[in-house]
């Protein structure tokens, strides 16, 4: 457990760094862009998303599971070396594939031009996965360090670009785009020399073989994430504006800082789950992981609370008057994004029996009833609605997933416990919604009952915080 906590201790770190910086650059950017800019930039960045899958066909993800099954160092360089070779010549082909159909791709997000903007998202994404096998490298082999090395030379190289387009060029989203693709692109030979380090240059098809056979059922399950997550900005912009997008976007944004500290427990969390879930004491193994997922979401149950609790205030402060109401939607995707990463717990579970198709089969199932609940409620509802179908399909998508969790690899959790303190974390919201005072006089009494909320909480779980902290 030590080198756990150690390892997600530094994987936040390396995460919180970017994340707060570009939570406190998003006062700065929004002010030089209009809402409708701030949706042009994030319905790119969604594209970029999925480029991710089609450029890579998941065979990086394979690497997280597969690799452990090269018992010598000449065999795993030999699979990274045919990933690293699949890889580039996947994305090139991809890559010229999108810039010939480029009027079918436009058709994505019809009030946007392919040029400029199509362009730089499709280099920016094209650049970075040269970055992943080098990142995942570090993170199976469990070197947080030199991980977050990588991650935040290209966060600096990234934010330089961006703002000098943004800020001082004012090239709006157009220079936002471009400077993301020119951080990617200046970061590229970095990440390429990693890579040639940690490969061998050997290609076997067998291991490819192994991979696809591994990876491949993940793609309708990405793709369905990716519907899950990202496709109603698609159904928003559909019925409405980008700058309906905008804001939208932005309370995504703010409520996705649960996901820096959910990205760093998953890093470090991960390896070890299969470790344990591999090793030969079961009863020792399942005991420690429900301790480590039981405190896990009681942590990201109280990070949500406190985002969404003073997302208001933060808005007031921070942002012009016209993303205000993005507020709103914080608090409606944070619990979303609470039972999405719940969700992911149970991942692991059906993965440890090598199950990718049926997590395939519960995405797929779950994409097509958000596509619906988008069809039905974004007419009528607009943004709500967009947040009301996420929450909907991600409810869905948690429970079936719980089902086979438990039949494959089971770890008891306190489901009752955990359910009653959602409840009352909803509750605690719903009284101070209803307040209304003063900017100043609401922070005041908001920082004070989280005061008293924090000590209680310290004083009932310190002992079982202390106990996990002392596991090997």
């Amino acid at each position: 457990m030590s080198k756990l906590i150690k390892n997600t201790s530094l994987y936040t770190i390396g995460n919180i760094i970017p994340q707060i910086a570009n939570f406190f650059l998003l006062p700065i950017y929004t002010a030089y862009l209009t809402t409708a800019d701030y949706g042009i930039v994030q319905s790119m960045q969604v594209l970029t998303t999925i480029l991710a899958i089609f450029f890579t066909l998941a065979v990086d993800r394979s690497v997280y599971r597969l690799y452990f099954d090269y018992k010598t160092d000449e065999d795993k360089k030999t699979y990274l070396s045919t990933i690293v070779i699949s890889l580039f010549a996947i994305s090139v082909l991809i890559l010229a594939s999108l810039f010939v159909f480029n009027n079918l791709v436009s058709q994505i997000y019809s009030t946007i031009d392919f040029y400029p903007y199509y362009s730089f998202a499709i280099l920016t994404s094209f650049f970075s996965i040269y970055s992943i096998i080098p990142k995942i490298y570090y993170q199976i082999n469990e070197k947080a360090v030199h991980f977050i090395s990588l991650s935040l030379l290209q966060f600096v190289a990234n934010t330089g670009f961006v703002l000098y387009f943004v800020v001082f060029a004012k090239a709006g989203a157009s220079g936002w785009l471009q400077g993301l693709m020119l951080g990617n692109l200046i970061t590229l030979p970095v990440f390429i020399y990693i890579a040639i380090k940690a490969i061998n240059f050997k290609f076997n098809f067998e291991y490819l073989k192994n991979s696809l056979k591994y990876s491949l059922p993940m793609i309708p399950s990405l793709l369905s994430a990716w519907i899950l997550n990202l496709s109603d900005r698609i159904f928003v912009e559909h019925y409405f504006s980008m700058s309906e997008v905008g804001i939208y976007s932005l309370g995504y944004r703010i409520a996705g800082l649960v996901l820096i500290v959910a990205g760093a427990f998953n890093m470090a969390y991960n390896p070890v789950f299969y470790r344990l879930a591999s090793s030969d004491n079961q009863v020792e193994a399942k005991a420690k992981l429900s301790k480590y997922s039981t405190t896990y979401i009681y942590a990201l149950i109280f990070i949500i609370f406190m985002i969404s609790f003073f997302a208001r205030e933060l808005m007031q402060l921070l942002f012009k008057p016209a993303y205000l109401e993005a507020y709103k939607i914080v608090y409606l995707i944070s619990f979303a994004y609470l039972i999405s990463q719940i969700a992911g717990l149970f991942n692991l579970s059906i993965y440890q029996k090598k199950k990718t198709t049926v997590v395939m089969f519960i995405v797929l199932a779950s994409a097509v009833v958000n596509i619906i609940l988008n069809y039905l409620l974004i007419p009528v509802y607009g943004i709500y609605g967009a947040a009301y179908a996420t929450i909907l399909s991600f409810m869905i998508f948690a429970g079936v997933k719980y089902f086979y969790a438990k039949k494959y690899y089971h770890i008891k959790t306190k489901w009752l416990n955990i359910f009653a303190v959602v409840i009352i974390a909803i509750a605690i919201q719903w009284i101070f919604y209803l307040i209304e005072l003063s900017l100043i006089k609401t922070i005041i009494i908001k920082a004070i009952f989280v005061l008293i909320l924090t000590v209680i909480a310290y004083f009932v779980f310190f002992d079982k915080i202390k106990a996990m902290l002392k596991q090997k």
